[in-house]
């Protein structure tokens, strides 16, 4: 019977991989890169959903009902964006605890069992499976260590269920589905500069903690499945206290994640920073594995996790090369755009920061920006020259688009903004705003500090100040020790100031901001998101300030020349200069 069981659960898991990958290789030459992430999540969930239904017995089925339910809530979640929705977690894990295995006795080392009320059981499966997706989101903070610490995690505790002598049918065939499941969207997992988001990180911390429950039901002792995970897990958990107190009783909280942070400042690329944090936990809980198998079983993880551990570096190098290399700066009339995601730009302005020696530009083009960029060849020496370019405008990134070199995400300056700072609050980053109308500066550093409590406000000064005046104002920005320097005085203008003061205020990182403090201060409000998603927030934006026609006029010379640079017969030259042309 139980060898039925196995190979159905064969059977079934390899039609769902060949479905899964044929869905991957049509798809993907149709859909632009967020779409195929996007699609890529939702065949995720959708193939455990297909193995939780064909699955032979009820507590795998109970399971995996529970991964996929928690999976749609991080899709409500990813979706509603500041919602906090993760109390709907618990949620989940009641329904877990009332239907499926549960946590009802506690064996200890010496053989002694403690046994739990019906109440006292419910309670702590519920918060048991309630905590995981809340804890795999936490660390998938930072892109890339969520999705390799699950792969090794979920490889280990395999290895130790399969070496088990118990009857552990359920989990064997859960831990079959997830390897096979990891392997298929191997990409979508082992990426250096890629997060799992909320959805797949509900989904596998569902799982995961469901994994390591299955032992109970069947008279094995708790501690035999949860003393592995909770070894795997114990540096982040550490890590994650330590934040928590810190930020109750310390002006100055320490962030999560201190020892990846440790080891950006020490120089280490953000990769191999990631990947020796999770081989760090992985050999923790090797060693927490120790307390419960056999000599041999234990030589066996080992070398089971030396093997794990080779591979993963080899793949995590290759996907973080293949991350800078494919189509990273596609360009239009010498503007070469930074083709990267929101997360993969704050890795590196926290990199830069953590180096603590050089200065560097952010420059955030939109279509008008793109075009200035061919009369004035100083703006576009100053975006050559810029240490990231992001993405900012619909119409550069549909103009990119036409011209087959796509970009994987669009960074609103509004959005990469409001990251930094939140990531400023934790790590102590000084952030100091310029420019403005008077008031404006203030009133949006008193609304970041509001959001993100523990933000650095160095200091502000509003945009209405002389060259005589620039002289102080570098002055006090570089006594202040600010590290991030937001100026907001419009393009080309800001470009040119950061281009000739940047070194002089001592600042890390500057980067021009134009209309967002007015947008963070409430003095204008964004435009909703179906005026977003239509690509319509120029227009959203000239209704609250009319003046702005004259700028909007100019988008038809824009789609004209962006003709012609598809049809190969536009004659600009980079090299040439241009006299510059007013587009404020």
């Amino acid at each position: 019977m139980f060898e039925s069981n196995y190979t159905l659960t064969v059977f079934l898991v390899l039609f769902v991989a060949v479905l899964c990958i044929f869905i991957q290789r049509f798809f993907k030459k149709y859909l632009e890169s967020d779409q195929y992430y996007y699609l890529k999540d939702i065949t995720l969930v959708a193939a455990w959903a297909l193995c939780g239904i064909w699955a032979p017995d009820r507590p795998l089925k109970i399971t995996i009902a529970a991964g996929v339910a928690a999976a749609c809530v991080g899709f409500c979640q990813k979706v509603t964006r500041g919602r906090n929705l993760r109390f709907v977690y618990f949620i989940v894990g009641l329904g877990f605890s009332l239907f499926g295995p549960r946590i009802a006795f506690i064996e200890f080392a010496q053989g002694e069992y403690y046994y739990l009320s019906y109440f006292a059981s419910i309670a702590i499966s519920t918060l048991w499976i309630g905590v995981f997706p809340i804890f795999f989101q936490e660390i998938d903070e930072i892109p890339g260590m969520c999705g390799l610490l699950l792969t090794v995690s979920w490889t280990l505790v395999s290895i130790v269920i399969m070496l088990s002598s118990q009857n552990l049918r359920e989990a064997v065939q859960l831990c079959i589905i997830g390897m096979v499941l990891i392997l298929v969207f191997w990409s979508r997992h082992i990426h250096a500069y890629r997060r799992l988001t909320e959805p797949l990180t509900a989904l596998w911390g569902t799982l995961f903690a469901g994994l390591s429950i299955f032992g109970v039901s069947k008279g094995v002792a708790f501690y035999t499945l949860a003393v592995l995970p909770l070894g795997l897990f114990t540096l982040p958990l550490i890590e994650t206290s330590i934040s928590v107190v810190s930020a109750a009783f310390s002006p100055k909280p320490t962030g999560n994640l201190i020892l990846y942070r440790k080891l950006l400042s020490k120089g280490m690329d953000h990769a191999a920073s990631v990947h020796t944090v999770v081989m760090i936990c992985a050999f923790i809980g090797c060693i927490a594995a120790f307390l419960q198998i056999e000599t041999t079983s234990f030589l066996v993880l080992v070398t089971v996790a030396i093997s794990v551990s080779i591979v993963t570096w080899v793949f995590f190098r290759y996907a973080s090369q293949s991350a800078r290399n494919q189509f990273r700066k596609p360009e239009l009339w010498g503007i070469r755009v930074d083709n990267i995601s929101l997360n993969y730009a704050i890795t590196q302005v926290q990199h830069w920061i953590n180096k603590g020696s050089g200065h560097f530009m952010i420059v955030t083009p939109d279509a008008l920006a793109a075009l200035r960029s061919r009369t004035d060849s100083r703006y576009r020496k100053i975006i050559k020259n810029a240490g990231l370019v992001l993405p900012d405008g619909a119409g550069l990134i549909a103009a990119l688009k036409l011209l087959r070199t796509p970009i994987q995400e669009r960074i609103p300056g509004v959005e990469f903004t409001e990251h930094i700072c939140k990531r400023a609050s934790y790590e102590g980053w000084g952030i100091w705003f310029l420019g403005g109308a008077p008031g404006v500066a203030e009133a949006a550093a008193q609304k970041l500090a509001e959001k993100y409590p523990g933000l650095n406000v160095a200091g502000t000064r509003n945009g209405y100040f002389t060259d005589k005046d620039t002289d102080d104002i570098c002055r006090e920005i570089r006594e202040s020790q600010a590290s991030i320097l937001f100026v907001g005085l419009g393009v080309p203008k800001q470009e040119y100031w950061l281009e000739e003061n940047l070194a002089r205020s001592g600042a890390t990182v500057g980067m021009g901001i134009g209309g967002t403090m007015d947008v963070i201060s409430g003095k204008l409000t964004r435009a909703p998101r179906i005026w977003q998603k239509l690509c319509l927030e120029w227009l959203y934006r000239t209704i609250q300030e009319p003046w702005r026609w004259r700028r909007i006029l100019k988008l038809p010379l824009f789609a004209f020349y962006v003709l012609l640079t598809i049809l190969h017969i536009d004659n600009f030259n980079q090299d040439e200069s241009y006299e510059d042309i007013n587009l404020n």
